[in-house]
């Protein structure tokens, strides 16, 4: 397993996964080197909390990142910041929580969703996210590489010998039905969801910022030259679980 795959204009994916029945999940978190420092997107489960210290140690020549720019404070997420923080002195944390301290987040920089940013050298802009798994959950886009960090949205689940593969490398896309069970197991409020409305909030998003590659914390980054077939895919996903779901009688 190499220590990143290398994206797009300084975007690096640091993925690891753990076992979901028959398939794997990912659990990644995205490295940003620029000119004078290196960003993290999020930190990380802390089940992966070692392998992912050292694979930022050995991406970084040990110097680790100077800033963490959080999507939420879920634990997949959030789990490894003190780690990170213990390991590599005097990092910078940029929350997208409403109330970071009330997150365990006391000393972090608050983003406020619709906001821009600088972090360090690297301008980023919070985007209102349309598929996610809890409140306080911004997408992040990073002006500096055209990359949208998506949290828990764009999701998929993966066969044990694809861990590695981003969405170029697989013949015909991400395969549906891996999107189609991520994100019914994971984001079940879809069942209400009209699938058009999600679709206009995609390309909403999508006609605002030039996206090169879109980055799930749980799913394989995806090109912009196969995003609007995965976003076809994911629509139609979307309208499936609303179908299939039952209201239950009083």
């Amino acid at each position: 397993m190499p220590a990143t795959i290398p994206l797009t204009g300084g975007v690096r994916w640091i993925n690891e996964c753990f076992a979901h029945e028959d398939a794997h999940e990912h659990v990644s978190v995205y490295l940003i080197e620029t000119e004078t420092a290196a960003i993290l997107i999020d930190s990380g489960s802390f089940y992966h909390r070692e392998a992912i210290a050292e694979r930022i140690d050995q991406a970084t020549g040990g110097d680790g990142p100077e800033a963490i720019v959080l999507s939420h404070s879920d634990y997949p997420h959030a789990g490894n910041i003190s780690t990170i923080r213990d390991r590599w002195d005097d990092v910078e944390l940029v929350a997208s929580s409403g109330s970071p301290e009330l997150q365990g987040l006391s000393d972090a920089q608050r983003c406020t969703i619709g906001d821009s940013r600088t972090v360090l050298d690297r301008r980023f802009s919070f985007v209102d996210p349309p598929l996610a798994d809890r409140s306080h959950t911004a997408w992040i886009y990073d002006h500096g590489s055209g990359v949208l960090f998506t949290a828990d949205g764009f999701g998929s689940y993966h066969e044990p010998a694809d861990c590695d593969r981003t969405s170029r490398q697989f013949e015909d896309n991400v395969p549906r039905e891996t999107i189609y069970q991520y994100h019914a197991n994971n984001l079940a409020w879809l069942r209400y969801v009209d699938p058009e409305k999600l679709e206009a909030a995609l390309a909403s998003i999508f006609e605002t910022y030039d996206i090169s590659y879109v980055a799930p914390i749980h799913g394989h980054p995806i090109s912009g030259r196969e995003l609007p077939e995965f976003t076809n895919r994911l629509v139609d996903v979307a309208g499936c679980i609303a179908s299939e779901y039952e209201v239950p009688e009083p």
